[in-house]
């Protein structure tokens, strides 16, 4: 029978059963009291909120711990994150609502973070420790307003955990499983994860420093197509630390500060050529920051500051390249409430980005530098002004304004209008409906313009205006659904050429470009339900339609995708969840397309103690062979079993 039929029928299985048995237990109503903050920077009852805004609490973190912060993300509507289900050094790309990975803005703590050597200068997620994050909120459509260049497609925000009220809080976690690839029968323990934190509260001072480390090895990068042939493992190592301190001096005026340190190094094989190949990778990535807030009568000011380095290498047999950046970030907002129903923002936003890449040319063993940071400098300063109303009769209006000042390609006024409204059909139904209309400015990146063998210095910058109808539905506080559709224009997109040998066909290189024809257009349509089936069952599910005007501009994005978790609660302490994922075919370069396929995956966790978590998973449960992009291993069947201890 189909493992896709299997995994929907097991589902429903557990569901009906579960309901069955608990009909009689549902008179319970349970209601969810969710802030957001992605829309307004204020904390506001979502059903206030003009958008839907999808948020991952550490209670769902909890529920699928052993699947990576990269896989967990792309369970969103919306988003699919490319190479989260390969080898884990894979280099991941983001796309949200089918826009690339320079169309995401990601903030740490509510601070930007990128990379600016990175050739859509995005931040890797494989530097970070899901078991370090408290709790994700993501918001899809344009965002300029108030996060600026590159919030065209969405933002994510990852709230790192933080000190708690004892004097001392300490816990070790560790997990360590299987790694294998479709193609492998071994189920070895190949991969391990150990970590330890501290924090606390010593009256106004509070404290956290982390540390772990991840060791991964048993897959290849690319795939053998020939049974007699195996490729080498190409490993993945990961180190994390973290120190972050906070003082509060009055009840009115607090100060934070941090540093990150996060490491990683992988091997990689071939992309042209033999696919097998001794290649190494490393990223290091060191980020300093300042916080706080001064709380006024009906107001306070934020500063939300770092300072961020990263240093990129990579070597092969026959060549070695570097890259390196630096990044400032200021946002410094001012947050007032000139009553219940008036909410303004007002802020300015100052970036700086500089980077720098040399490489040993063929036959060579010499660093030749392409770019330093005094050519690339590059400068933002960004004023801005967002301002919320609340009517007494269910009319909200969310709209802001920001103009970016760019040294290299001037200014540009981008805005947002986002209003919404609430009424109930009946005394058990809450409806929202909402729509969105924002515009969106994105500048070429250092690497599409500089690179030595792909840039063009002559690129314009992107253009994008965004436009969203929806609703959501809230039944007897207990379930939730909601539809949007969604639609985008990019002018001047950039994109990348390849260009091949007009006598052999074989590829010689490529180059960045805007594309010059009309505007580009995307759009669909995401579908989202979550269900109290039952006292102790919860089924979420959503769906994803994307279409693009040309399949070439569809890159790796699915047309359908869906997703659905199943969570029990079998005792209080012991929680079940039953995962589906299904991917369409995609498009790749060249033409091709690659198949459709579907995961289903089981996960555990059982509060042993006070003091004891102990969790598993089974990622892959039918052992399914696909393909997530060309030519890459994928995971198959694995294992992993963790341990959380705190004292």
């Amino acid at each position: 029978m189909n493992k896709r039929v299997l995994s929907l029928l097991g589902m429903a299985f557990l569901a009906y059963t579960t309901y069955a048995q608990e009909k009689t237990q549902d008179s319970v109503t349970i209601e969810q009291l969710e802030t957001v903050v992605l829309d307004t920077k204020f904390k506001l009852n979502r059903e206030k909120s003009g958008k839907v805004i999808y948020t991952i609490s550490q209670n769902d973190l909890a529920k699928v711990k052993g699947q990576s912060l990269a896989q967990t993300i792309s369970t969103v509507s919306g988003i699919e994150i490319t190479g989260a289900k390969s080898n884990t050094g894979s280099v991941l790309g983001y796309r949200v609502r089918g826009g690339n990975s320079r169309q995401v803005v990601i903030l740490i703590d509510g601070i930007q973070v990128n990379d600016p050597s990175n050739i859509n200068a995005e931040f890797d997620l494989r530097s970070l420790d899901v078991n370090n994050i408290e709790s994700l909120e993501i918001i899809k459509g344009g965002v300029s307003t108030l996060y600026g260049t590159g919030a065209t497609s969405g933002v994510i925000n990852i709230t790192t955990k933080k000190a708690t009220d004892k004097n001392v809080d300490a816990a070790v976690f560790m997990s360590m499983g299987s790694n294998r690839s479709v193609v492998t029968d071994k189920y070895n323990l190949n991969t391990a994860t150990v970590g330890a934190t501290i924090n606390g509260t010593l009256k106004k001072l509070n404290y956290l420093a982390a540390i772990s480390t991840e060791n991964t090895k048993g897959m290849s990068a690319k795939r053998s197509f020939d049974e007699a042939v195996t490729f080498e493992d190409d490993p993945f190592k990961r180190e994390n630390a973290s120190l972050r301190l906070g003082y509060k001096f009055s009840e009115a005026f607090n100060l934070g500060s941090f540093v990150n340190y996060n490491m990683f190094e992988n091997q990689f094989d071939n992309s042209f050529g033999t696919p097998d190949g001794y290649n190494k990778a490393e990223s290091e990535n060191v980020q300093f920051g300042l916080t706080s807030e001064y709380t006024y009568n009906k107001g306070s000011i934020v500063l939300n500051s770092s300072i961020a380095q990263t240093d990129r290498e990579s070597t092969s047999l026959t060549s070695k390249s570097t890259y390196a950046s630096n990044s400032i970030i200021i946002d410094l907002y001012n947050k007032y409430k000139f009553n219940t129903n008036f909410w303004t923002v007002i802020g300015v936003n100052v970036q700086e980005q500089k980077a720098t890449q040399a490489s040993t040319p063929y036959g060579s063993s010499t660093l030749v530098t392409a770019y330093n940071k005094d050519i690339t400098k590059v400068t933002l300063v960004d004023p801005y002004a967002n301002l919320t109303y609340f009517t007494n009769f269910g009319l909200n209006i969310n709209a802001g304004i920001r103009m970016s000042n760019h040294t290299n390609f001037g200014s540009h006024v981008v805005y947002s209008i986002n209003p919404s409204y609430n009424f109930k059909p009946s005394e058990k139904l809450d409806t929202k409906i909402f729509a969105t209309g924002s515009t969106a400015f994105i500048a070429p990146t250092i690497y599409q313009q500089y690179s030595p063998d792909y840039g063009f210095k002559d690129l314009e910058a992107q253009e994008s205006i965004n436009g969203e109808l929806g609703f959501e539905l809230r039944y007897n506080k207990k379930h939730r659904f909601s539809a949007v559709v969604f639609h985008r224009e990019d002018q001047n997109k950039i994109e990348f050429k390849n260009i091949y040998d007009t006598v052999s066909g074989w590829w010689i290189g490529g180059v960045y470009y805007n594309l010059d024809n009309d505007n580009v257009k995307t759009q669909g349509l995401e579908l989202e339900a979550d269900l109290k089936l039952a006292k102790k069952l919860n089924l979420t599910a959503n769906y994803t339609l994307t279409q693009f005007e040309k399949d070439a501009l569809s890159l790796n994005v699915p047309k359908h995708k869906a997703n659905a978790n199943l969570a029990y609660v079998l005792k209080e302490n012991t929680n079940l969840s039953l995962t589906y994922q299904f991917i369409d075919d995609r498009f790749i370069y060249g033409g091709d397309r690659l198949d459709a396929y579907s995961i289903t995956s089981f996960f555990i966790n059982h509060q042993l103690t006070d003091n004891l978590e102990l969790n598993g998973s089974l990622f892959n449960i039918f052992d399914e062979d696909y393909t997530e992009t060309a030519a890459a291993s994928t995971l198959g069947r694995n294992y992993k079993l963790g341990l959380r201890l705190t004292f």
